[in-house]
């Protein structure tokens, strides 16, 4: 059961125990409506904090993306024209080893998932953005090898020296970027974990504690525990 069903059967407890008036009276502070309506929205603004940080990772997500998928193509183009230029043999091999190591690395996304929340799984993780992040280094050691050989003088502005220090500036910033927004969603999912499933008194468990308290006035058998009863609530593997 996802996270935001779990939301929306808290919601489902709520309007029963208010439906119930006056006879549902519980001596616990925590589990009388005016508290749990108050967990309730702490809890949605959460879940809203969570989507908005997944939007903003996956925007920065995107545009890694796009900004890095023209650099297998430029890598060619710099060896190229240094291979016009005075460099030597020596030079030439260290551009050629930057452009395969740039070619061999992943920088596509991989499939979408359709989990709720697009949770990223964490087996592809280390290597997709490890990707990205080679594949910058390797961009970084080319322009270091093109800048350090005076005969590389192309007129085109996207392959001059300063055009390649700007593009790889721009990648390194992207990386940040995704970084900065993978670091906000995972503080997001952890303050949404807490407040749902790990807190002293957090959500499934005050859920649990009422049906118990109803169970224990109105009995097993009765429609006010049987309502509660058909509300699921599922605490996932953190």
């Amino acid at each position: 059961m996802s996270h935001v069903q779990n939301l929306q059967s808290f919601d489902k407890v709520i309007r029963i125990c208010t439906g119930l008036g006056g006879t549902y009276n519980p001596g616990q502070q925590n589990l009388q409506v005016n508290a749990m309506t108050t967990q309730l929205n702490i809890a949605q603004q959460i879940w809203e904090e969570v989507k908005a940080a997944q939007q903003a990772y996956d925007n920065a997500t995107n545009a890694r993306e796009l900004g890095f998928i023209k650099i297998r193509k430029l890598s060619s183009d710099v060896y190229n024209m240094l291979k016009v230029s005075s460099a030597n043999e020596l030079l030439l091999k260290d551009a050629l080893n930057s452009k395969r190591r740039i070619w061999g690395a992943r920088i596509t996304k991989p499939p979408a998932t359709t989990t709720e929340a697009a949770e990223v799984p964490k087996p592809s993780r280390p290597s997709y953005g490890q990707a990205y992040v080679v594949t910058a280094e390797y961009f970084d050691r080319l322009v270091k090898t093109v800048a350090s050989e005076s005969g590389y003088a192309p007129n085109e502005p996207h392959l001059t020296v300063a055009g390649l220090q700007q593009t790889l500036a721009e990648l390194f910033g992207l990386n940040e970027a995704v970084l900065a927004a993978e670091t906000r969603l995972e503080e997001a999912r952890s303050k949404r974990n807490a407040a749902y499933y790990l807190a002293s008194e957090n959500l499934v468990r005050t859920a649990n504690a009422v049906r118990s308290y109803v169970r224990s006035v109105f009995g097993f058998q009765s429609q006010e525990h049987q309502l509660l009863s058909k509300l699921r609530f599922t605490k996932p593997v953190l």
